[in-house]
């Protein structure tokens, strides 16, 4: 399955910096190192379903808009 930003044409390094939030923060989240936090920026694919959702649920972004691509 592709995952991909799809909010407002937003990667999810953007929608994290408009919401405020640090890579830190979005780390502690999920409960993995920052540098893991990191390549899930680079590559969202990498997120499980799971922390899909707890991200959409922190930027307050709808999940199946910020990651899902059709």
């Amino acid at each position: 399955m592709k995952w991909k930003l799809l909010f407002n044409q937003l990667n999810l390094r953007q929608a994290r910096r408009i919401r405020d939030k640090t890579q830190d923060e979005m780390a502690e989240l999920l409960n993995i190192h920052v540098h893991t936090y990191r390549k899930i920026e680079e590559n969202p694919d990498l997120a499980t379903v799971e922390q899909a959702k707890k991200i959409a649920q922190y930027l307050n972004l709808p999940y199946n808009e910020i990651f899902f691509d059709s």
